[in-house]
């Protein structure tokens, strides 16, 4: 198992707990598809497994190590990266710099390096520029890479995002709404992209409406409903449960 929640308790109220002792497991190179009604957790879910919420009690392990407690950045660098429904891209920079500052290893992160002469990190930085150029040419970016981050249209700024997080070489990718508000052209292309994801060994856990979508991708379906998180092996499954059907069917 790549993830791991044990026993997960959290509320933003005493009155009203959200989770309590939520439990489940990610297996390493499946996708997943976390679904629910609104309000029922599941942006919530993701700012648990990413640091943004501490439970008030339980365990999350990834990749057997313990992330309980730890500041979102450190969770990050174990591997575990995300999306949000906002998007969260530098407006200013290009599409190329976005994709740079999501990777890590760049030599003049460290405020010491970059005082240093450029040619000291030539080759450091000519290596991430061609990693760069490959997510660009292979994510569907090559006509806009110059371009401004809020001056694409929005189906190439969720191309980006997703380009972005996998510049951040995670292992594990929690997307949220990956491609809620884009036209079919740009949908068939982030459904290949996150197929070759899986191909590539990581692992995926999604937030998505469109069904259509999550059933051609998904392998296995989480749907959370009243503090409690029901699996299923399949699509069909999924549309026979009586909690899917009334938000989703």
């Amino acid at each position: 198992m790549i993830l791991k929640l044990q026993n997960i308790s959290f509320s933003f109220s005493p009155e009203k707990p959200l989770f309590k002792n939520l439990c489940f497991a990610l297996e390493q190179g499946k996708i997943y598809a976390l679904m629910g009604a609104n309000g029922a957790g599941k942006t919530t879910l993701f700012n648990l497994i990413t640091g943004f919420h501490k439970p008030a009690s339980g365990i999350i392990n990834f990749q057997q190590q313990t992330t309980t407690g730890l500041a979102p950045y450190k969770i990050n660098r174990m591997g575990i990266g995300r999306t949000f429904q906002d998007l969260r891209l530098i407006a200013k920079l290009t599409v190329k710099e976005n994709i740079l500052l999501a990777m890590p290893g760049d030599p003049t992160d460290n405020w010491t390096n970059a005082l240093l002469p450029g040619l000291v990190f030539k080759k450091q930085m000519q290596q991430m520029e061609r990693k760069a150029e490959k997510i660009i040419a292979d994510y569907f970016l090559q006509d806009v890479q110059q371009a401004m981050a809020d001056e694409i249209s929005f189906g190439q700024q969720k191309l980006l995002n997703l380009a972005c997080c996998v510049a951040n070489q995670a292992q594990l990718l929690l997307l949220d709404e990956p491609v809620a508000g884009i036209s079919p052209q740009y949908r068939e292309q982030i459904t290949a992209l996150i197929k070759q994801l899986k191909q590539q060994g990581k692992t995926l856990l999604m937030i998505e409406h469109n069904t259509d979508f999550i059933a051609e991708t998904a392998d296995r379906f989480l749907f959370l409903s009243d503090g409690a998180l029901s699996e299923f092996d399949n699509f069909e499954q999924l549309q026979t449960s009586p909690q899917a059907a009334d938000a989703y069917f």
